[in-house]
């Protein structure tokens, strides 16, 4: 995932980069974060992003005329704009904007919305690939897990299974996602559809069962809990 932030404040733009990587990383998602200090350096960025948190005072321009001047470019990024007043909250409905973070920026209030970001992202997140001769899209969030099979890979999937040439590893770097863990080096589990965790073995709401490599079970432990406490999905 892409996110820059825009502030024009050094010091309160690195700080709120520093907690943006942490609480992402808190989500299992790999986050590159690129920060500007002018709204002139991120419009001549040639990057696109899948997040941006706007700074409203930005010297001659506002994070609105940003905003404006972005999605007139086509940018599709969700925004967040951040600031000190609430007097641009009507002005962001035209660029769409996801939320406002009041300055100083609450560190639970952060987390709440860049959780709610992440839940989003995940309901209209696909896997493409090709199983026999077809291409085939599934929603992330419709997987149950994904298995290793020699040179193959059996993507299962709420409605069936489908075969694919593609490794796990790429699967897995696919996916980028908090709700998929791989417990295993041939099992990758969406934990949406986990019913039960016995010792080293996942029960999923279907009944089957698949295991939990020893090396994994510490970090798995500790991801579920992330992901039961921050996920509605």
């Amino acid at each position: 995932m892409k996110i820059a932030i825009c502030e024009d404040e050094n010091i309160s733009a690195q700080e709120l980069a520093a907690t943006v990587r942490q609480q992402m990383s808190t989500f299992g998602i790999a986050a590159h974060l690129d920060v500007y200090l002018s709204a002139e350096a991120l419009l001549d960025a040639p990057d696109k992003y899948d997040l941006l948190l706007l700074d409203c005072k930005l010297g001659e321009k506002s994070g609105i005329d940003v905003a404006r001047e972005l999605r007139e470019r086509g940018s599709v990024a969700t925004i967040i704009f951040v600031t000190a007043y609430d007097d641009y909250v009507y002005e962001g409905y035209e660029v769409n904007a996801y939320r406002y973070l009041l300055k100083p920026i609450d560190a639970a209030v952060l987390h709440k919305t860049l959780s709610d970001f992440v839940t989003h992202l995940e309901r209209d997140k696909y896997l493409d690939f090709v199983s026999g001769k077809r291409m085939v899209r599934l929603k992330l969030n419709e997987i149950m897990y994904i298995e290793s099979s020699e040179k193959h890979s059996i993507v299962r999937h709420i409605s069936g299974s489908y075969e694919t040439s593609v490794t796990i590893a790429e699967i897995q770097a696919r996916i980028n996602s908090f709700a998929f863990f791989r417990t295993h080096r041939r099992f990758i589990v969406n934990m949406k559809y986990i019913m039960e965790v016995d010792k080293n073995i996942i029960r999923l709401t279907n009944d089957e069962r698949i295991e939990i490599s020893r090396r994994n079970l510490a970090n798995f432990n500790k991801c579920y809990m992330n992901y039961l406490k921050y996920s509605s999905i």
